[in-house]
């Protein structure tokens, strides 16, 4: 298939990412808090961003185990800002695990997340190269965190804004999910290089995929298989998510079926189903709604943003030296927005 080689590389490098991970975070005192810290990191997870820092470092011509820490240090951020987001949205299961503050109430929650955070600097100290670049991953760090704060920030902003415009959707969702993967990419990099076109590159790269990979999410959200996908088709309508798909209806679309998509947008957030009112009631609304979108091509519309986003981080990897590293990175954004899950 294929796509078995890049599958095959995730998993030979989740493993050894996995390992300086729990080693920064073991089982320790007090047990409540890093059981805590460590329920996202033991719930799995295919570790993309970790194998975009390992195979950016070996695209460049760098040593990839000399970037372990780092892309330790890029999943514990990301792990952090998991914990605080669900928290913030009130979400009850990730990776199909309840939530860190399901389990353990949110005081406990907000201070494994903390702990996360304070992990991510520990791991970047322990990298082994020139202080230098250590100080420079440090400062991608620090402002990658800027960045996912301000597109949390505009996300829960849009929560209360009647509409939300594309140019404004796709600012949010460079902070809150393609900085990390840029962040991913450049910092192997700057760990496998001196080469600043290289390095730029690969930032090119990751912030295209990291934009792609969440835009390509909304748009299974409504067309995927259910039992792939793992929740009900049109979970984003049901909570009132604003999406680009959402956005691109709300500039289109005419007055009267704004209406009629706002009487069901949002509906249902925190399913709340109300007396008398069944699941198969809900799924029908849906689905109506899900029309109104494909009546003005707002979820195709997307679809191939996020393929062209895709076509230029691979178009941005030509400029670095044929490879088997750098073909790994063109087939990761290749399944970004070909999955079905």
């Amino acid at each position: 298939m294929k796509f078995d080689s890049l599958f095959k590389a995730l998993k030979e490098k989740a493993k050894v990412v996995d390992e300086a991970i729990f080693e920064l975070i073991p089982e320790k005192e007090p047990k409540v808090l890093y059981d805590a810290a460590r329920h996202y990191p033991l719930a799995g997870g295919k570790r993309v961003r970790p194998f975009i820092v390992l195979t950016s470092t070996e695209a460049v011509g760098g040593n990839p185990e000399k970037a372990v820490y780092a892309a330790a240090a890029v999943e514990l951020l990301h792990n952090y800002s998991l914990v605080h987001d669900d928290i913030m949205d009130m979400d009850e299961k990730r990776r199909g695990r309840p939530t860190v503050h399901k389990v353990w109430g949110i005081n406990m929650a907000i201070l494994a997340g903390d702990l996360l955070f304070s992990k991510v600097f520990e791991a970047v100290a322990k990298i082994p190269v020139e202080a230098e670049k250590v100080v420079r991953v440090l400062d991608v760090i620090a402002k990658t965190s800027n960045e996912l704060c301000e597109g949390q920030a505009m996300d829960l902003e849009f929560e209360n804004k009647g509409t939300v415009a594309i140019e404004e959707y796709m600012k949010m969702i460079s902070g809150k999910t393609g900085a990390l993967i840029d962040a991913s990419a450049t910092i192997g990099g700057i760990i496998g290089t001196e080469n600043e076109d290289y390095i730029r590159a690969l930032s090119k790269y990751g912030r295209n995929i990291g934009i792609a990979f969440q835009i390509w999410d909304d748009v299974l959200d409504l067309i995927a298989d259910e039992e792939k996908l793992g929740k009900p088709v049109g979970s984003d309508i049901r909570k009132g998510k604003k999406t680009l798909i959402v956005a691109h209806f709300l500039e289109n679309a005419s007055e009267e079926d704004k209406a009629k998509f706002f009487k069901i947008f949002g509906k249902y957030a925190g399913d709340v189903k109300g007396e008398g009112i069944i699941e198969e009631d809900i799924q029908e609304e849906v689905k109506e709604a899900i029309e109104l979108l494909r009546k003005y091509g707002s979820i195709e519309y997307a679809a191939k943003v996020a393929r062209e986003l895709a076509d230029e981080a691979k178009k941005a990897l030509k400029t670095l030296p044929e490879s088997e590293a750098r073909k790994q990175l063109e087939l990761l954004a290749e399944f970004i927005v070909e999955r079905e899950y």
